[in-house]
């Protein structure tokens, strides 16, 4: 009888797995194909502007953060920058994020493809292009 229970408890548990991972695939998929398609070509003309930078700082409470710039690939600017990510982090741990959002941390590289000015604050999502390195 023992035998029984603990290979139901088996069964259960691998069940559970099978789904867990299913629904996990599930949301990977649904948040690529929440962005149009769009060719590298035209997310580079719609960019303003596209750099290579560093993450200076996590997701924030206003979801703007500070990327500190390798090199411009179009465009031009400051080398610290201020990208609007979509990323919402606040100090209770609530927060925000959405299927197009950068997910950036900290020290981390990216690729960004942004619209706006350098001087002020860029806008960009994955959709936009823009990638971790």
């Amino acid at each position: 009888m023992v035998y029984g229970g603990v290979l139901r408890n088996v069964r259960k548990f691998a069940l559970l797995a099978v789904i867990a991972i299913a629904g996990s695939l599930f949301f990977a998929v649904a948040a690529q194909a929440s962005c149009l398609p769009i060719s590298p070509a035209e997310q580079r003309a719609r960019a303003d502007v596209i750099f290579d930078g560093v993450a200076l700082e996590g997701p924030t409470a206003t979801g703007v953060q500070r990327f500190r710039v390798n090199r411009y690939l179009k465009g031009r600017g400051p080398r610290i920058v201020r990208v609007a990510t979509g990323n919402i982090r606040r100090a209770d741990g609530s927060g925000s994020v959405t299927s197009v959002s950068i997910i950036a941390a900290r020290g981390q590289r990216w690729r960004i493809f942004a619209r706006g000015s350098a001087r002020r604050v860029l806008r960009s999502t994955v959709c936009d292009g823009s990638r971790r390195q």
